[in-house]
């Protein structure tokens, strides 16, 4: 009884603090709203399903492939005109978030639960001329916080940034969008929000990693990881035909100096180097009244650079380097969206399937890996409900499997802390959410993640070890909740 009194008095706590932050900030304004709602007039709803974003909608596409550039305002050369548009935006997340076992094991300060402000955004972007716009955002995050906020410090970098080219083209017979961009992230040019970058679960935990916090979600091929992410730039063509068959090729590659070394956030320092590396995106679309329907299929083959000690001797361990060998990942998949968008209600599902054979690098095996080769497959799915652009749910699947790997996977949990199965990477998780959108800028949710398998271990019992105590654990005990305000203005 004492327990559950004491976490009633927590969470009605955060309630409060959380709804407080975001009345203060509605308050400023209650008709501010972000930048591209400024440029074009349009409420959240018009390209977002039910106004949540990141999920675009039919015209939210169109927004994107046609360079962010629809709208009333005027180029980049006339600003003048443009001062009631500020094209910059500001987005704040705070939560509380609940671990269900508090073991040192698996967490260092053996604390259930934390409140922090986790992101802070700053976005800008826009039309610069009739053919080309931006997106740029800029990111301050919790890196290295632990759950007694001791040593907890903020990382602040550039974040998902890209510039379009686009043009769009009537016929008597077709409808073509051609374009063209540089960007900083495999999967930024995503339309469709079923690959990595603009899933629906963008709302995550703390970050964490470590013996700072359980890090244990589902290991995932290289493309859908985000393990470059900054790191890297990509320039990549386009077409959109009759609105029906789209078409992409990229190709990606590490950079640290040069004309675009702007789009990343320096040395590459922690993240693989990327050699040129093509990335491949075929879709069918189909719109009829209400409804959109999207089958597609995406591929990678990317070849990064493992760690090099002799990179900076002074360090005493790997880091990035050109001079490191090399990893093969081959990845190809298919996904697909259905949309339903019609006030006041909204539906939106999303499936995604990719699968990765990787090549190990000789110096990496018996180290870094215990196989030269290796298979992953990785499934990620969600389905979301919306009423009346203010109320919703939503539910979300990750799984993986393949190869077991007794190096490669058996640091997958909480950064190594904890010893998974032989390596075995069979993972299911399942995720709960339900949020409050009371302003179109505002929205509070609850998320609860739960754990069916987790790295080979199916039961509550389960025989995942820890490092510290020997103790044992199930999926169970990783279960991980979260209280949140995410505030966009």
């Amino acid at each position: 009884t004492m327990k559950l009194s004491s976490l009633f008095f927590k969470a009605r706590g955060a309630i409060l603090l959380l709804l407080g932050v975001a009345t203060l900030a509605v308050s400023l304004d209650a008709s501010a709203i972000p930048v591209f709602a400024r440029q074009t007039g349009f409420k959240c709803v018009a390209c977002h399903v039910g106004g949540e974003y990141p999920q675009l909608t039919s015209l939210g596409r169109y927004f994107k492939l046609t360079g962010y550039t629809q709208g009333d305002a005027k180029d980049f050369w006339n600003l003048t005109t443009n001062i009631d548009r500020s094209p910059f935006a500001v987005w704040l997340q705070a939560a509380r978030q609940w671990t269900t076992n508090n073991s040192t094991d698996i967490n260092a300060g053996g604390t259930g639960s934390r409140f922090d402000a986790q992101t802070l955004s700053l976005f800008a972007g826009g039309k610069i001329t009739d053919n080309i716009g931006l997106f740029t955002q800029w990111t301050a995050g919790k890196d290295t916080v632990n759950n007694t906020n001791s040593g907890a410090t903020w990382g602040v970098s550039i974040d998902n940034t890209e510039l379009r080219y686009a043009d769009h083209f009537i016929t008597g017979s077709h409808d073509v969008v051609v374009g063209a961009y540089a960007n900083n992230r495999i999967t930024m040019s995503d339309v469709w929000n079923t690959q990595e970058n603009w899933t629906s679960d963008w709302i995550g935990y703390f970050n964490g990693t470590g013996s700072n916090w359980p890090s244990s979600i589902a290991p995932t091929t290289f493309l859908q990881s985000g393990s470059t992410s900054q790191n890297l730039v990509g320039l990549g063509t386009y077409v959109f035909l009759d609105k029906t068959w789209y078409a992409e090729l990229a190709l990606y590659k590490g950079t640290s100096h040069g004309p675009l070394s702007f789009l990343t956030e320096g040395d590459g320092v922690g993240s693989p180097l990327l050699e040129a590396s093509p990335y491949i995106r075929l879709a069918y679309n189909k719109e009829w009244g209400p409804h959109s329907f999207e089958l597609g299929a995406h591929g990678l083959v990317a070849r990064a650079h493992n760690g090099d000690v002799n990179a900076d001797p002074s360090s005493g361990s790997a880091i990035s380097s050109w001079a490191g060998s090399i990893n093969t990942y081959r990845d190809v998949g298919f996904d697909a969206q259905y949309q339903y968008v019609l006030d006041p209600h909204y539906f939106a599902a999303h499936f995604r399937f990719t699968h990765e054979s990787s090549s190990i690098a000789s110096d990496q095996v018996g180290s870094a890996a215990t196989n030269y080769t290796n298979n992953l497959n990785e499934t990620a799915a969600d389905l979301t409900y919306i009423y009346q652009a203010k109320y919703g749910a939503m539910l979300f699947y990750r799984g993986a499997s393949g190869s077991s790997d007794q190096n490669l996977f058996n640091n997958a949990l909480s950064g190594g802390t904890l010893n998974s199965v032989n390596g075995n990477l069979d993972w299911q998780s399942w995720t709960p959410s339900i949020f409050w959108a009371p302003w179109q800028n505002v929205r509070v949710g609850y998320m609860y993640t739960f754990y069916t398998k987790l790295a080979g271990a199916g039961s509550n019992n389960g025989n995942i070890t820890g490092v510290n105590s020997g103790s044992t654990f199930g999926p169970h005990d990783f279960n991980t909740s979260m209280l949140y305000t995410s505030i966009i203005y």
